[in-house]
């Protein structure tokens, strides 16, 4: 609903509408039901746990009086109030009344004899009001149903009445005239409320009475507005000396019963609210009476003058008033017509109810601060030191307020309040935990970035071809490793020292591990570095031999040309890289040189022979054994399948020389020459597999860096997709970067050499240690997804800002 009103100066719109929360309906549809209360909780709890009014101080402002007294035609003016001061901070004294033209519209009322407001009403906006001092206030207007209508019994009325003034921190007690003997009769309810509940505390039950004298005739008497309401409270509550004595019990209770209580003289509005199109426009008012319209409402409205709700002296906030009206509700609801003790137990419960909860909300801010994301992982046992320090806390502090029926709801509100403690310890127990377990990760974390930064260290030294020395190679491993396990120890937090000390034994173990792995590179590169001086010394004694059966076989040419070809053979042996393996080497060059020696005599013995022809097909033969060697060796072959060769093509050779023709030759001699060739080509062969071993050792080595940069692809993937990915982002992002390292690791099948065996080898190598990756970000993100479901988000909070870095550390392969 959405009234607009226009003043002088402005226009300003009403959102608000008239909200019933309490009204009277039939027990059932029988003509002899009785009337029973019926409570909007739906709406009440609407408005008052929303979030920016629920933990606002309350002054709640009533009217209630007999019907057809104009109590909704007043309230609408006050509306018209509380819209200019506090819904648009456009207050004028001259102008909030609105425009003379403009009809009254709020609250529901009319002419006529006939009631209008039935049951309790309240205004839907609840106006927000700042106090300079700090406190934030709530202000409620509320109507009720008018008394002593036809279709209403004593129960009916007595019930609203006293519901209103028992929630209302004002109440204006609207009525005609004058202050009559049955005015306070009809107070007199409360009055006896008043006195059970002060036998508990010393506090006055309500807050404020005022008297709202309508249609006031006696002017030379009393005048017009406070003063004269003043005056005429003097006459009726105050002296003694005029008042029967049967009225001075309703006097007396009256005063015990309200902190304070004054009273208004208002004048007649004019006889323009007896026409029957009457709309309450101002210019059919008395001006006297806009005038003290314009007097009265501000002495109850404006911020100087608002009264906060209280019971036995402590403010209520909004949601403390909500649990009231429920108390209240169900006394007044019962069958018999609530005596005031059963009212004052409804009090009193609401009263320890409130203390209590607040007791609670003292231990939650405590264990809330204790555990909260910024602060380290607590023991367990001082966890639950805290815990018990806080609830003995909680009781003191709930023990120390001002309770109503104290000795009837200590012992069930403390139990009360050490169940709640209970309780709520094992969810700050859990998430304390969830801290141990994040720590866990944390150092987990830390641990796999110390294994990458190991790798790439030690990467970095064994970078190239060049070997290591063990001494040098152990000296610079323990020092990375120093490195790393400071770089690690960083991260320590000493609340989670032993869980740190666990890690940082895997995180050793771990590097222990890979040093194996590097010792290994390490010990091929000497492996390549020995066949490659294998394989130049087999060079130098095929060089010797090639320059050696390029001269003529006399004895002098031989001479001559073995000085020549030993300084080349053995300058090119020579340059051969020999770091890290210098005792080999020097063996090598010795059996080299015994070599030469050995094969220049048998020169100039077969010089001496003159069995050319034989020598002749001993060459040829050996030539076709080359031949075929070397179109074996023109690609990569395992030892034993470049061995199975040679044994083939030897095997034929041999079988050319037993077919050669040897008349005339002895057997000495074709058996020496038989022996010959056998060494010959068996010298061949040490040349083609020390070159054989060599390529399949650079291979080898081709595919340990192919594997490397293949899996830094794996880890780059996987590195990008965030802490907060899931299991089906993990496995299709691990799929895709998966196949392109194997893609990029298959591109050594186009080299010049290559070797099935050995690339498969390191294939399904790279493969084992892709899986190893997927199933570590595999179970990180069920960890993630696990952890997301018992914090409902709290720890993500917690892990996004204060380990998202740490989660997006990978694993090492």
């Amino acid at each position: 609903m959405c009234f607009t009103v226009q003043t002088n100066c402005y226009v300003f719109t009403m959102q608000g509408k008239p909200m019933q929360i309490i009204s009277i309906c039939g027990e059932d549809d029988s003509s002899s039901s009785r009337c029973i209360l019926q409570l909007n909780e739906d709406e009440l709890n609407k408005m008052f746990t929303d979030g920016k009014i629920k933990d606002r101080v309350v002054s709640v402002i009533s009217v209630a009086g007999a019907f057809r007294k104009g109590k909704s035609f007043l309230l609408d003016f006050c509306l018209r109030y509380m819209y200019a001061k506090y819904g648009h901070n456009n207050l004028s004294e001259k102008d909030w009344l609105g425009d003379e033209n403009a009809p009254l519209e709020g609250f529901s009322w009319r002419g006529g004899s006939q009631r209008d407001t039935t049951g309790i009403l309240i205004w839907s906006d609840i106006f927000l009001y700042d106090n300079p001092n700090g406190e934030k206030v709530a202000i409620i207007l509320m109507d009720t149903q008018g008394t002593f209508d036809c279709d209403s019994t004593m129960k009916d009325c007595a019930n609203v009445f006293a519901l209103s003034t028992m929630i209302s921190s004002v109440q204006i007690f609207n009525i005609q005239s004058n202050i009559q003997k049955d005015d306070l009769q009809h107070l007199q309810l409360f009055t006896e409320y008043a006195r059970i509940a002060m036998e508990d505390t010393v506090k006055k039950p309500f807050q404020k009475l005022q008297f709202l004298i309508r249609d006031w005739i006696h002017k030379s008497e009393a005048p017009f507005g406070a003063l004269g309401g003043k005056q005429l409270l003097e006459q009726t509550l105050i002296r003694k000396d005029k008042r029967p004595e049967e009225n001075e019990q309703l006097c007396e209770n009256l005063k015990t019963s309200f902190n304070e209580i004054d009273c208004y003289l208002m004048p007649q509005p004019g006889y323009g609210i007896e026409e029957p199109d009457f709309r309450g426009c101002l210019k059919d008012l008395r001006d006297e009476f806009k005038k003290h319209l314009r007097d009265f409402i501000p002495l109850i409205l404006a911020p100087e003058n608002l009264i906060i709700k209280e019971i036995n002296g402590q403010k209520l906030k909004v949601d403390h008033l909500l649990k009231y009206i429920r108390l209240y509700f169900d006394a007044f609801n019962s069958k018999e017509c609530p005596e005031p003790t059963t009212i004052f137990k409804a009090t009193a419960e609401a009263n320890n109810q409130i203390h209590a909860t607040n007791a609670e909300e003292l231990y939650e801010s405590k264990m809330t601060e204790l555990t909260s994301p910024d602060k380290p992982y607590i023991p367990e046992e001082e966890l639950k030191r805290q815990h018990e320090e806080y609830v003995e806390q909680t009781i003191l502090c709930y023990k120390d307020k001002p309770l109503l029926g104290k000795i009837y709801f200590l012992m069930k509100y403390c139990q009360k309040i050490k169940s709640y403690c209970s309780s709520r310890f094992q969810q700050f127990r859990q998430l304390n935990e969830a801290k141990l377990a994040l720590a866990e990760v944390n150092y987990l974390s830390h641990m796999n970035k110390c294994i990458l930064d190991f790798e790439y260290f030690m990467d970095e030294l064994l970078m190239g071809d060049a070997y290591t020395p063990t001494n040098d190679f152990n000296c610079n491993m323990e020092a990375v490793k120093v490195d790393i396990l400071q770089q690690f120890d960083s991260c320590l937090s000493n609340s989670t020292a032993v869980k740190h000390k666990q890690i940082r034994e895997k995180l050793q173990e771990a590097i222990e591990k890979q040093f194996i792995k590097y010792r290994q590179q390490n010990d091929i590169k000497l492996d390549l570095i020995k066949a490659n001086i294998t394989a130049k010394s087999a060079e130098a004694k095929k060089l010797y031999k090639e320059l050696m059966n390029n001269t003529d076989q006399s004895i002098e040419a031989l001479n001559t040309t073995h000085a020549d070809a030993k300084h080349e053979a053995l300058e090119m042996f020579r340059g051969e890289s020999q770091v890290g393996a210098e005792r080999f080497f020097n063996e090598c060059e010795k059996q080299l040189i015994t070599y030469i020696e050995k094969t220049f005599n048998s020169y100039k013995e077969g010089s001496a022979k003159k069995e050319e022809f034989l020598e002749l097909q001993l060459t040829r033969l050996k030539m076709s054994y080359e031949g075929s060697m070397k179109d074996a060796c023109k690609s990569l072959l395992a030892n034993h399948n470049l061995l199975s060769k040679h044994e083939k093509v030897k095997m034929k050779a041999l079988e050319e020389f037993e077919a050669l023709p040897t008349d005339g030759i002895s057997e000495d001699s074709i058996n020496e020459k038989r022996q010959q060739l056998v060494g010959e080509i068996d010298e061949l062969f040490e040349y083609y597999r020390s070159q054989n071993d060599m390529c399949l050792l650079q291979f080898e080595q081709e595919c340990i860096w192919k594997k490397k940069e293949a899996k830094k692809v794996i880890l780059k993937s996987l590195e990008e997709i965030g802490v907060l990915a899931s299991v089906d982002d993990v496995h299709s992002t691990y799929n895709t970067a998966f196949k392109e390292a194997c893609d990029l690791y298959k591109k050594l099948e186009g080299a010049a050499l290559f070797n099935k065996g050995i690339h498969e080898e390191y294939l399904e190598e790279l493969k084992r240690e892709a899986k190893a990756v997927y199933e570590w970000y595999k179970e990180r993100a069920e960890f993630v997804e696990k952890l997301k479901k018992c914090l409902k988000g709290v720890l993500l909070t917690i892990a996004a800002a204060g380990f998202v870095a740490i989660f997006k550390v990978p694993p090492p392969l």
